[in-house]
């Protein structure tokens, strides 16, 4: 049980300012969600680690999810994974929010765990349905 000390800091840290979002820069369309993402209007700061990096694997690495699904973790250690990561990164942002409180709920959250965990493992069949495209300059002109 929380002491009331911990459960009000817990109610103070809330909402996060910044989250850091852990990726698969090795995955096409890890690097596609990634370039969208980034091009979204946020209610919080998002910053994008590529999970090659190996200041990234230090941090992160005794997660037991590291590498293997989506990560968001906030400036206080609390972590999202894989659907709730997902669900994590759509609140951050102005036009997506409202559609994170619905995936959230009763009636659409096994559906968006199904979905999530389904494009996760075929993430490699995608990613190569997609090709490969980089945005050296890190701006794409918009494109995809």
């Amino acid at each position: 049980m929380l002491s009331i000390t911990q459960a009000e800091r817990i109610v103070h840290e809330w909402p996060p300012a910044r989250l850091h979002v852990v990726y698969d820069d090795q995955c096409e369309l890890c690097r596609r969600c990634r370039h969208w993402l980034s091009t979204e209007p946020t209610f919080v700061e998002l910053r994008f680690l590529a999970s090659s990096e190996p200041e990234v694997s230090q941090r992160y690495g005794n997660l037991a999810w590291f590498n293997l699904e989506l990560m968001v973790v906030d400036d206080y250690g609390r972590a999202w994974i894989g659907p709730q990561a997902f669900i994590m990164c759509l609140w951050a942002t102005r036009r997506w929010r409202p559609m994170s409180y619905r995936l959230k709920g009763t009636a659409f959250a096994p559906l968006a765990e199904r979905f999530f965990h389904t494009l996760s493992a075929n993430r490699s069949v995608v990613s190569g349905m997609l090709g490969q495209h980089r945005c050296e300059t890190g701006s794409c002109g918009g494109t995809s």
